[in-house]
């Protein structure tokens, strides 16, 4: 006869209760805590990301000019260059938009009163309407919504660069004594220097990728700008700059940014389509296999998904500026659980 077989019993206790119940209480108020202090976070991120960009300048800088002296050199380099582009670019950038939204809606006018399965499907889904509302609402979305919501979001926008500019200062003047602070906390001496090379090379390749990655999207936005320009497309500037926007996901990213000024390039003249797309076809080609390839040989391999997946998310919960510094974060994090993998 086969001996029983022993159960174990689960047994609550007041003091297990009134932990799990305090437990739960404090996981809740700390995701409260997060919650309210998203905004203060993102600037946080915000400030450390153009610190981490701006790091080696600040170096090569620091060579020959005592450190606060070089983080006021760069900063002021740095928005004065800001500055000036900006300035020379905003013009252009409404001027072209506005003729945007004119030749937008025609183009898909157009394209409804082709022949063809493209046609049909174009007045099937509504294309020319669908344009107009889009480009209706492309001033009101530039200014941040009405009037009064334009003004709240434009002081709101004031005091988030100003901290983040007062925080990013901060972390190049002192980031380095902060980073040697955290590592003290750590007693064992071989455990601190795996901590600290692994977190040195993440933070080198992290962000040299980030550099590298904005360095290919400034290329493929002014290469798009010169190739809509020399064709015609109306609306250049904001479409070279909605190709750099989309050139950060690697792979596919500057072909799908480009589809507008191929669109907008092809309606009426198709030979011309075609030749805008095998450009930006050879242009993506080089860019993946040439630039890309040398940029993560230097730094980290990402790879689509992951910049996608962190790019999209980062837009769904901070905007533009989320979305770049989620690939950054992706990057960092891929090139730590690099340096942590066994050789």
């Amino acid at each position: 006869m086969a001996a029983p077989v022993a159960t174990e019993r689960l047994r609550l206790t007041a003091r297990s209760a009134v932990g799990a119940v305090a437990l739960l209480g404090l996981t809740l108020a700390f995701l409260g805590l997060v919650a309210a202090s998203r905004r203060v976070l993102g600037w946080m991120a915000a400030a450390a990301a153009i610190a981490g960009i701006l790091h080696p300048l600040v170096a090569a800088v620091g060579r020959r000019l005592p450190r606060g002296l070089a983080v006021a050199v760069v900063v002021l380099t740095t928005l004065a260059t800001v500055g000036i582009t900006a300035w020379q670019v905003v013009d252009d950038v409404r001027e072209q938009t506005d003729r945007l939204r004119t030749s937008a809606p025609e183009a898909a006018r157009r394209i409804e009163r082709d022949d063809g399965p493209v046609a049909d499907l174009a007045r099937e889904s509504k294309l020319a309407e669908r344009t107009q509302r889009f480009v209706d609402e492309v001033p009101e979305r530039l200014r941040g919504g009405t009037p009064a919501q334009a003004l709240r979001s434009a002081a709101t926008r004031g005091v988030a660069y100003l901290a983040t500019g007062i925080l990013s200062i901060f972390f190049l003047l002192h980031g380095p004594k902060l980073a040697a602070g955290v590592a003290r906390q750590i007693r064992d001496p071989d455990y601190r220097a795996r901590l600290e090379r692994v977190a040195g090379a993440a933070f080198t390749r992290g962000f040299g990728y980030a550099r590298g990655t904005l360095a290919m999207a400034l290329l493929a936005g002014v290469s798009a700008y010169a190739v809509a320009s020399t064709a015609d497309v109306p609306g250049a500037a904001p479409l070279g700059l909605w190709v750099a926007l989309w050139d950060a996901v690697p792979y596919f990213g500057a072909v799908l940014g480009a589809l507008p000024i191929v669109v907008l390039g092809g309606v009426g003249n198709p030979e011309q389509g075609v030749t805008l797309a095998l450009v930006f076809v050879a242009y993506e080609l080089v860019e993946t296999f040439v630039l890309q390839r040398r940029l993560e040989r230097r730094t980290v391999r990402v790879g689509p998904f992951l910049t996608s997946a962190g790019a999209f998310a980062g837009l769904e919960l901070y905007g533009l500026g989320g979305a770049v510094l989620a690939v950054l974060a992706v990057a960092v994090a891929v090139a730590a659980l690099d340096e942590l993998a066994p050789a």
